[in-house]
């Protein structure tokens, strides 16, 4: 006898989208207990993203905004004894410069009257949008170099390789600097010109893996079966290169978020938005007498990049069969 499904009966929800939310969860704590450098590496890293996306909330000021207050003893034409006496008498504000940390401020201002923390805040956004965005075009074009290089070998791979020594022969940060200057230094020049230099090292590191992937037992069946050659790469290759893209990315971010500090506190990098490098190089002449400026932005550089790395290395860890039982 055929049963009527009864309409008032709320069928349940699919259970495999609870089961992939649990097992996503165990994995996770399971990675924070075994791995707790990469976990407090994750921590952190997420603490800096979420800063980032939320800079705009959490500012508190604009971190372009100079802060200043009339001047109750301003004379237009003060004498030199005068002046002496009290250096600005003759300015019709007085700007809330070099203010220590506090209440209202909370990372105190720098010698414009700007809030620091506001700057180091927006600093955070640019730090990640150019340590994303050039990591993924240093792996996706080291990927896409390397795989071709080491699958197809030969003069092809003898070619490129040679183009890759010369781009290693040139030191990196100076080839930044060298990309920087003939470009408007705009964050988008500096996010491609940064993932440009990084392809070097990535097209070596995809190169040793596919080497390694190329000669196996599967790819030697694919290519007896008649399978092409971009089948092969992405359907073999690839899957088996997963491991080293992942740890070439989180680890990558670390290094072109440093390097980006840099060519900033020399000078070269995106102008007309709060760095954490500019800001390093800005505090320099009063970091003896007021130095929060350069503490808090070089401690916001020390703590992302080591949260990248330490979080890459955990990965390394986990997903390299080399090291997994290390």
């Amino acid at each position: 006898m055929t049963q009527i499904a009864d309409p008032t009966v709320v069928p349940l929800r699919d259970p495999t989208v609870f089961d992939r939310v649990s097992s996503g969860s165990r994995s996770l704590m399971r990675f924070m207990r075994t791995k707790p450098l990469g976990g407090s590496g994750l921590v952190i890293v997420v603490v800096f993203i979420l800063v980032a996306v939320l800079a705009s909330v959490i500012q508190r000021n604009d971190p372009d905004n100079i802060f200043e207050t009339p001047n109750p003893d301003y004379k237009a034409n003060p004498t030199v004894i005068e002046l002496a006496r009290d250096p600005d008498i003759g300015s019709p504000v007085l700007v809330a410069q070099f203010l220590e940390p506090g209440g209202e401020y909370w990372f105190g201002t720098d010698k414009f009257g700007r809030d620091i923390w506001a700057q180091v805040v927006h600093g955070a956004r640019l730090s990640l949008i150019v340590g994303l965005g050039a990591s993924v075009i240093a792996v996706v074009g080291g990927l896409i170099i390397g795989m071709i290089s080491a699958y197809y070998a030969g003069v092809v791979d003898l070619l490129i390789q040679r183009i890759v020594d010369m781009l290693q022969a040139i030191p990196f940060l100076v080839l930044v600097l060298v990309f920087t200057q003939i470009t408007e230094r705009s964050v988008l020049n500096v996010v491609l010109w940064l993932g440009i230099a990084g392809l070097a090292i990535t097209t070596r590191l995809i190169r040793s893996a596919v080497l390694q992937v190329r000669e196996s037992e599967f790819v030697l069946a694919a290519r007896v079966v008649g399978a092409s050659d971009l089948r092969i790469m992405i359907r073999h290759v690839l899957p088996n290169c997963v491991a080293v893209l992942i740890i070439a990315f989180s680890i990558g971010i670390g290094a072109y978020i440093l390097a980006e500090a840099s060519i900033s506190f020399l000078g070269a990098g995106p102008q007309g938005i709060p760095s954490w490098g500019q800001m390093v190089q800005a505090g320099r002449g009063s970091l003896d007498l007021h130095p929060w400026q350069t503490v808090f932005a070089g401690g916001a550089i020390m703590l992302i990049v080591l949260g990248f790395n330490l979080l890459g290395d955990a990965l390394r860890d986990v997903l390299d069969p080399r090291l997994r039982g290390a």
